[in-house]
């Protein structure tokens, strides 16, 4: 009886000080900032102007670079918001928007949001 009882709280403490390691992954917010977990504004306004220019202006995309402006941009961070919020505009840019998160797109969120960031440090919005 006093073995048994030895064993179990052997077990109940080995079982208590292994569940105290094991920790519960962290996923990344994806926010723009400075904290641990998070995408740095420098990394985030570069990464907002390769998806701005690869996406969303460029020869084949829904713009053309002589289209983007500071109206334009204005136009298009509206349309961003909207979007995110799955509400519509009936803006020309919601289509444009769209675009950035196209079939097979697992981070549109974040997509979304370094663009965002980029039209709105680059235009001064």
């Amino acid at each position: 009886m006093i073995r048994s009882m030895i064993r179990s709280s052997f077990l109940a403490a080995l079982l208590a000080a292994t569940v105290g390691f094991i920790h519960a992954p962290v996923a990344p917010s994806g926010s723009i900032g400075t904290g641990p977990g998070q995408i740095s504004p420098r990394k985030a306004y570069a990464q907002g102007k390769a998806l701005t220019f690869k996406v969303l202006v460029c020869d084949d995309c829904p713009l053309q670079k002589s289209e983007l402006d500071r109206e334009r941009a204005l136009s298009l961070t509206a349309s961003l918001e909207a979007v995110y919020e799955e509400e519509e505009t009936g803006s020309p840019d919601e289509e444009a928007v769209k675009a950035l998160c196209g079939p097979g797109v697992d981070d549109c969120g974040i997509r979304m949001e370094v663009v965002h960031y980029f039209l709105s440090r680059r235009f001064k919005l």
